[in-house]
């Protein structure tokens, strides 16, 4: 019988020396965003789309409305408490469209997939004269996720688009901690319709999306579902209604109150519904985008690497690190370079 046995004199140092280079590449450094483009346009619709890094951000809120708001307004249900709690969430990097979907920009999906069914107040096939560059509205939930699947990419999570919003500091507004009115097409104080999509350059975030506090609330890809570790019940919490995320201007109602100005709002809505101040945006993952309950699959490269060091594969053993390591500086594959020329055993 033939057993392994490993000189770990000669190998020491590589056996410290590995497991530095995973750790350090994967949870100090910042490699995998440095890797992507800050900015790119989206092959299929031109849309130019921002890149949102990967990281923790805040997301919800432990606000509570303590004067029962929502009975004086008549609203259906009390303020804030499906925001609950507020907590930190780790995304991979994505990316998200700067603007809304134009109107513009939709009839160049219909005119590419001859998609019959069109924003209720078109007229002939036609969006409104001079609203190219306004965001197309009046589309159901389904109408806006066939978009993105035509341009290759997907209705944005609630928790994306809220990071997009709210940067990675948890910013109660896109632009700062303070509302300022003026800054985005909101409420009855806007111009009650909607404006072109570069009409309000202060409605911007930390990441400069534009557009995210006003001009139209947002499909998003969630159905309306409680947060983990809300315990709250609401039978309005299931698989019927869509997430809108924003806000947008207003003619009447309770929306243009100042609880529902705030980046972590929730707003529900059946997904066959469309409405003159809807509209949406599209964002795009990273192929193999990294979450922190990969870690276990991330430990992988570093058995295959092992196992080949004990069988004196160097070559295939750097070329395992190298591949499957997502933080590939050329510093590192410098340094996995140096490893020993490859000996077959």
């Amino acid at each position: 019988m033939k057993f392994l046995f490993i000189n770990f004199r000669n190998y020491t140092s590589v056996v410290f020396i590995l497991p530095l280079f995973f750790l350090w590449g994967c949870e100090v450094c910042d490699c995998e965003n440095d890797l992507l483009s800050p900015v790119k346009v989206s092959q299929r619709d031109n849309k130019e789309m921002v890149l949102i890094p990967s990281g923790e951000f805040i997301m919800g809120t432990n606000k509570v409305d303590t004067e029962g708001t929502h009975k004086k307004i008549g609203a259906v249900k009390p303020l804030y408490l499906d925001q609950h709690p507020e907590r930190n969430l780790f995304l991979g990097p994505f990316y998200m469209d700067r603007y809304e979907v134009t109107n513009e920009e939709y009839q160049g999906f219909l005119n590419a997939t001859q998609f019959t069914d069109l924003p209720a107040h078109w007229v002939d096939g036609k969006y409104p004269e001079g609203k190219g560059l306004h965001p197309v509205t009046q589309v159901t939930w389904w109408e806006a996720w066939s978009y993105c699947m035509w341009a290759g990419k997907q209705l944005p999570t609630e928790a994306q688009w809220e990071k997009s919003a709210r940067g990675p500091n948890g910013l109660p507004y896109p632009w700062g901690k303070e509302f300022v009115k003026g800054k985005a097409n909101l409420g009855i104080d806007g111009d009650r319709k909607t404006a072109s999509v570069t009409a309000y350059p202060e409605d911007i975030s930390p990441y400069e999306v534009y557009g995210l506090s006003g001009n139209v609330m947002e499909w998003t890809q969630d159905w309306y579902l409680p947060y983990p570790g809300n315990s709250r019940s609401d039978p309005r919490f299931g698989r019927e209604l869509k997430v809108l995320r924003g806000n947008g201007f207003q003619k009447a109602g309770h929306y243009f109150l100042p609880a529902y100005r705030y980046a972590f709002t929730r707003t529900e809505a059946n997904p066959n519904d469309f409405f003159e101040n809807v509209g949406f945006r599209c964002a795009s993952e990273m192929p193999g985008n990294y979450q922190p309950s990969m870690v276990f699959s991330r430990l992988a490269p570093l058995v295959i690497a092992f196992a080949m060091l004990a069988s004196t594969r160097y070559a295939s053993a750097r070329l395992a690190l190298v591949k499957f390591v997502p933080c590939k500086l050329a510093s590192r594959r410098k340094a996995f370079r140096r490893l020993p020329p490859s000996r077959l055993a």
